[in-house]
């Protein structure tokens, strides 16, 4: 019992105090250059916008639902994605005063309040491009010519979505226009890879009618998904729910046969930040599928790639990395997942990486595109 209260008190306590810390660090790197640049700035003013700003979320969040709510989780949602942003605008700017202004005395205030003035210039406008490009969702169209007998006729069209992350800003209003871009796009099955939700379902308003909503989704064989590391928590056992009102056949580790084709969705390999869970390997899954079947899989991080072509799959469906988003964090999640974005083949296996039909918290792409995207499976010419 001690030790399920140190866990929750870590994953709530820790947080917070990580949230504060970076908060102060921005609000003062920021009133620097203010300071710098306009005299006379009232200092009180800025601390109580500020912090305003700050609690507009939290406040939305344990509000009872309304319009009210959605609207102070909206802007909550907004701001904390700049501050996101200027984090990474800080950790430029403060090392260059350190290093320039106060150790080699190389830039005066002034000076040095202009390079602040640009670098978190740049952000904002990272910012302000980023949140409205997020939005512009389009369809991305890849090709994978297969080696299966049992193909069933001259082609497949799949349609993946992924990492749609249900909020007040990926609402109703932006699934009514996925529902509708898919709708024309003549589907054989239509795979939804993980992070449909983002550890919870109470900033999510009107699900039931988003569940409604997703049932016109059409296509000749179902709409399936999997969970990703962001589809867990508490709050699960209404996700899950939330998938079977929307008509959305659910694949934990778990596959369906049809028409020589094999769907398997697997489990995420961290759920909720879980490092040690333990899921079956691809052997396991697949030990009784005969290769001449049509083996599509979907797993929400691309971070299994060989062992998943080395057991003979045709095609894998990931997500998760947002296809980087923004400089730099595109540089680290390259780091980490070498393959983070669009169509590669490994060997006989295609491996496609959605960068997200939409984004969480940073809500911007200043990168590529949020993307629905059409795989047409066709037979391998001999």
């Amino acid at each position: 019992m001690a030790s399920k209260n140190k866990v929750t008190t870590q994953k709530f306590f820790l947080p917070l105090v990580a949230y504060i810390l970076m908060t102060s660090l921005i609000a003062w790197r920021v009133w620097k250059m203010l300071s710098r640049t306009i005299s006379g700035f009232c200092l009180r003013w800025y601390l109580s916008t500020y912090g305003i700003l700050c609690v507009l979320f939290p406040l939305g969040f344990f509000l009872p639902k309304s319009k009210f709510s959605k609207l102070l989780q909206t802007i909550g949602n907004y701001w904390n994605s700049l501050e996101l942003i200027l984090l990474f605008a800080v950790s430029i700017e403060w090392p260059v005063d350190v290093l320039l202004v106060h150790l080699l005395k190389a830039l005066q205030q002034k000076q040095m309040a202009f390079v602040s003035l640009v670098v978190f210039g740049t952000a904002l406008i990272t910012f302000l491009y980023g949140a409205i490009h997020h939005g512009q969702i389009k369809i991305k169209e890849y090709q994978c010519a297969v080696n299966k007998q049992k193909l069933p006729g001259d082609s497949l069209r799949i349609v993946q979505l992924s990492d749609i992350h249900l909020s007040s800003i990926n609402d109703l209003r932006k699934i009514k226009k996925i529902v509708s871009m898919v709708n024309t796009l003549s589907a054989d099955y239509i795979c939804i890879t993980g992070d449909t939700f983002t550890e919870n379902t109470r900033e999510v308003f009107d699900i039931d009618v988003i569940a409604s909503e997703l049932r016109k989704l059409y296509s000749k064989y179902g709409v399936f998904a999997c969970l990703g590391n962001h589809d867990a928590g508490k709050e699960l056992p209404k996700m899950k729910k939330f998938f079977h009102d929307a008509d959305i056949k659910l694949l934990e580790d778990s596959s369906i046969f049809q028409d020589g084709i094999l769907l398997l969705g697997r489990s995420d390999m961290t759920p909720g930040g879980d490092m040690n869970h333990n899921r079956p390997s691809f052997t396991v899954n697949l030990r009784d599928v005969a290769r001449n079947n049509l083996i599509i899989v979907m797993d929400h991080q691309p971070g299994a790639i060989e062992s998943c072509a080395k057991a003979g799959v045709d095609i894998l469906l990931s997500g998760h990395t947002h296809g980087g988003q923004f400089f730099p964090l595109n540089l680290l999640i390259r780091h980490i997942f070498p393959h983070y974005h669009g169509c590669r083949k490994f060997g006989q296996m295609y491996s496609i990486v959605s960068p997200g039909t939409c984004t969480p918290v940073p809500y911007i792409r200043a990168i590529g595109d949020s993307e629905i995207i059409l795989i047409n499976v066709v037979a391998q010419d001999e």
